[in-house]
């Protein structure tokens, strides 16, 4: 597989995952607030939001975590010798030539 369309692949997952994260995130907080009488109410923890219960949200959300976690980590190893070249192109004069 050429590099260019393995980043492409890479950068398609990265964004389907972040929205997944978003939508799970805001799901979360503003329709499914966690219980226990804080600020946000005393929600018992079993509400369900199109049909499915909080705690399978909570468990979507922190696997698409852990898998764009996995994704961000194999992007920035295809891309370390690009970052780094930017790196010292923009400290250059900065931080190493004092």
């Amino acid at each position: 597989m050429r590099r260019a369309t393995l980043n492409l692949y890479l950068a398609i997952i990265m964004l389907l995952l972040s929205l997944v994260e978003g939508t799970s995130g805001f799901i979360l907080w503003l329709a499914l607030p966690s219980g226990g009488g804080g600020r946000r109410g005393g929600g018992l923890g079993n509400e369900a939001y199109w049909g499915i219960a909080r705690n399978t949200w909570i468990d979507v959300h922190n696997w698409v975590a852990v898998a764009l976690l996995v994704i961000v980590t194999i992007h920035v190893y295809l891309h370390w010798i690009w970052i780094m070249l930017m790196l010292k192109q923009t400290f250059r004069g900065h931080l190493w030539h004092r």
